[in-house]
């Protein structure tokens, strides 16, 4: 089990863990969730370029918008997308220092970042992508992995090419998302080819896609035999999905209350981190706390049952 719970170094304390979203999972969400089980979470997607350019220690997503991480998220995994070799390999520098893991994204899937040839565009280039991962490997000291998909318009890569392209290079963990890029964030998942990935490599593999209850957790697990589930819809349902998960999985005790106090109990994480970390009046954090969170679990909702119109 111990090396079941371990990327390169760095030791998590479960097997669950929470998806970067850019632009949505501000620093205080993304505390909030890890106090209720994540084991790791990630600060994504931030733009290599607008980094490597920058003042060292800043960080700005993909949509131009500044991103900040503290010690408290620790293990954090920073995910870095951009496309030249050199420039990942100076941002994942830049910001190391605030990163126990660096993550590169092979796997974006909105349409600007793939008209750039960003993203999972990138899956149509495993040479390149071995270079960036060798480029950023031999630039840092803290784990570096990727993340990828089961294609860009279907089943149109050799993802297990890529997968072993990336272990050689140097990474340290691949995560699978089991959706093509032109599905997005919704539709039908086939596990199998993180099964796949997971049979070709020796490093850990994370799953990822349709995992809304501990029950999808442990069955992607066993149908897979990945090591970590990573989890993003699923957790604005339910935050308590990861403590259950975990229960689920043979790593961790389970949560001893329902779903509804677990909404509670998050809410009040939330609250209360935000108002440490922005600085803002009790009354104006609850307010735009409540704002924040229920119109994301609004938007997960829909996410889910595919009434959201990707791109």
């Amino acid at each position: 089990m111990q090396d079941r719970i371990r990327i390169g170094n760095v030791r998590l304390s479960g097997r669950t863990i929470l998806a970067a979203t850019c632009g949505v999972l501000n620093l205080p969400m993304r505390l909030a969730f890890k106090r209720l089980g994540a084991a790791l979470t990630y600060v994504g997607a931030i733009d290599a370029a607008a980094v490597a350019e920058g003042p060292a220690g800043r960080l700005i997503n993909i949509l131009g918008r500044e991103e900040t991480t503290d010690e408290e998220e620790r293990p954090v995994s920073i995910q870095l997308i951009g496309s030249a070799p050199e420039v990942m390999a100076e941002a994942a520098a830049r910001v190391e220092p605030l990163a126990d893991i660096i993550d590169l994204n092979f796997s974006g899937a909105l349409r600007a970042v793939l008209e750039k040839g960003l993203g999972a565009m990138l899956l149509k280039d495993p040479d390149r992508i071995g270079e960036i991962v060798r480029a950023v490997a031999g630039r840092v000291k803290v784990p570096v992995t990727a993340k990828i998909r089961t294609g860009v318009e279907g089943n149109d890569v050799d993802l297990v090419r890529i997968a072993e392209i990336c272990q050689s290079a140097g990474a340290a963990a691949i995560t699978v998302h089991a959706r093509s890029a032109s599905q997005g964030y919704t539709g039908e998942v086939s596990w199998e080819p993180i099964g796949r990935v997971k049979q070709a490599v020796g490093i850990p593999v994370i799953g990822n896609g349709a995992v809304y209850t501990a029950a999808d957790a442990e069955a992607m697990v066993t149908q897979t035999g990945c090591d970590f589930v990573m989890i993003c819809t699923g957790a604005f349902i339910n935050p308590l999905i990861f403590r259950q998960a975990d229960a689920a999985l043979g790593a961790g005790p389970a949560p001893g209350h329902g779903n509804f106090a677990g909404l509670v109990q998050f809410m009040r994480e939330y609250f209360s981190l935000a108002r440490r970390v922005e600085s803002r009046s009790r009354r104006k954090a609850f307010k735009k706390c409540c704002r924040q969170f229920l119109a994301m679990r609004s938007y997960m909702k829909k996410l889910k049952a595919g009434k959201v119109k990707f791109g």
